[in-house]
């Protein structure tokens, strides 16, 4: 592998794992620091960590290697995911 595929799975790890203290924060209502601002709302760390899934999805994909076939499934997943997470961020919030 050439030395930018390193690179590119070492962003993947670091973009999944950025996503969980954004989405922890947001679903159970807390505000939570983001690049928008000091403390942002719950919505906008829900939005913010499912933005960071789907940067690490989409290079992880875009590398190979890790099997990550996009269909209506995994579509349909992910958008039941960050609606449920942004009801749970306003429910919480």
């Amino acid at each position: 592998m050439k030395w930018y595929g390193y690179l590119g799975y070492f962003l993947v790890g670091a973009f999944l794992v950025n996503s969980i203290p954004h989405l922890v924060q947001g679903i159970t209502g807390q505000e939570f620091q983001t690049p928008f601002g000091a403390l942002s709302l719950p919505i906008v760390n829900v939005v913010w960590g499912f933005i960071n899934l789907a940067v690490g999805y989409s290079i992880a994909t875009i590398l190979g290697g890790l099997s990550f076939a996009f269909d209506r499934r995994v579509g349909m997943t992910a958008l039941g995911f960050l609606a449920t997470a942004i009801m749970l961020a306003y429910a919480f919030g």
